[in-house]
């Protein structure tokens, strides 16, 4: 690595850094850690939909969970907004290891609070502490009554975002997620100006003002962590836009 190219993606993620709100960025190299620029990386930010990919590792690690055990449509909470499981007829059965997929590919509502009712908010908590991310906790699921505003109360950091999206990289036994991450339908930000070329393991979060996207980048000619959170977004701007051409600049510079 050169000095050169540090600077250049040092140039690249605090320009990207300095729009309106409150933004935190990781980039960072697989391959040359050395190739590493972090800014706002313990600030804590509502970590919305991104938490669901620790809660799909708890639920894996959960010796006592039965992840082939089918669940029935009809049991699952209503829900007022839209989700894929409306696809399905009441009676229909599902197994919780599909819903944890769910929750990831299409970040389902209803599929995570069923899977949260298995596992429980306290040993999601612990197994964040077990495994090194202390600033992040999950106080709160994803039930109508808990969207919106009480879901802020579920924290992290872009810290412990990338120790995630590494724990999942690997650790052999979240292959499966590293999978159901890597089929992500919801590819309008870190993705989208990417060659198809590149696998994108990431999982984005959402909230009136917030918009993040965590990933993992893998390509024939680039490998790297990419970490955005943002709060505190103006309105009236396409903020997944500008995640989606600082994307493809740090990977331009990746690749070189």
């Amino acid at each position: 690595m050169s000095a050169s190219l540090l600077d250049q993606l040092n140039q690249i993620c605090q320009s990207f850094a300095e729009r309106p709100g409150d933004i935190a960025v990781i980039a960072h190299s697989k391959v040359d850690p050395a190739l590493s620029v972090a800014i706002n990386e313990d600030r804590p930010f509502p970590s919305a939909s991104v938490i669901k990919a620790a809660i799909a590792c708890a639920a894996l690690d959960a010796d006592d969970l039965d992840l082939s055990r089918p669940v029935a449509i009809g049991d699952l909470d209503d829900t007022f907004y839209c989700s894929i499981l409306q696809a399905f007829e009441p009676d229909d059965q599902i197994p919780l290891k599909a819903l944890i997929g769910l929750m990831l590919i299409v970040s389902d509502n209803p599929a995570t609070t069923a899977i949260l009712d298995a596992v429980g908010l306290d040993r999601v908590n612990s197994w964040l502490r077990k495994n090194g991310l202390a600033d992040t906790n999950i106080a709160v699921g994803f039930d109508d009554a808990s969207l919106g505003p009480p879901l802020r109360a579920n924290l992290t950091t872009a810290r412990n975002c990338l120790c995630l999206l590494q724990l999942i990289d690997t650790d052999p036994r979240y292959a499966q997620i590293k999978h159901m991450l890597a089929n992500n339908l919801r590819n309008e930000r870190i993705p989208k100006l990417l060659p198809d070329t590149a696998v994108i393991t990431h999982k984005t979060g959402t909230l009136n003002g917030l918009m993040h996207d965590i990933a993992l980048i893998e390509s024939p000619d680039a490998a790297f962590h990419l970490i955005v959170l943002a709060d505190g977004l103006p309105d009236d701007h396409d903020f997944g836009g500008d995640i989606a051409r600082f994307s493809q600049q740090v990977y331009g510079l990746m690749a070189n």
